[in-house]
């Protein structure tokens, strides 16, 4: 019975911090913390849109392919869209906490992925290339 309700606890009190920090980011600008990297990671299971493989399918990639993840937090997106890419493309991911970035490390190294770039920076900083500025797609069309 106490370990249920020490359980109980533990997922109470992560759910209140979620909820908070989630209340607490639309007010201020604040990017997820690296201690709750593992529920950014986590897909949702009541929404299949959410889901790294939909999303990583929807973006149609090709091998060749640039890409940048900007804002990548643990990589949910960065290698698998690098395995998309294949070794002819590159994704670069760019994260301002260089704790979400050693964790896309981590995940590549495990994948056997080499085609991560990690850039510890925010966007509008200057640390991207010029290859990665974003042209509007009604001058494009």
């Amino acid at each position: 019975m106490k370990i249920l309700q020490v359980i109980s606890s533990i997922v109470l009190v992560t759910v209140v911090i979620s909820l908070l920090w989630r209340l607490l980011s639309k007010l201020i600008s604040l990017p997820c913390p690296f201690w709750l990297s593992g529920m950014v990671e986590m897909d949702n299971p009541f929404t299949k849109m959410n889901q790294a493989s939909v999303i990583i399918s929807l973006m149609n990639l090709k091998p060749g392919m640039r890409v940048l993840d900007a804002g990548c937090g643990p990589g949910r997106l960065s290698v698998p869209a690098a395995q998309a890419v294949g070794l002819q493309g590159e994704v670069t991911a760019l994260d301002s906490q260089p704790g979400m970035l050693a964790r896309v490390e981590e995940k590549a190294k495990a994948a056997g992925l080499i085609n991560i770039r990690i850039i510890n920076a925010s966007l509008g900083e200057g640390k991207l290339d010029n290859e990665f500025l974003i042209v509007p797609c009604w001058l494009q069309c």
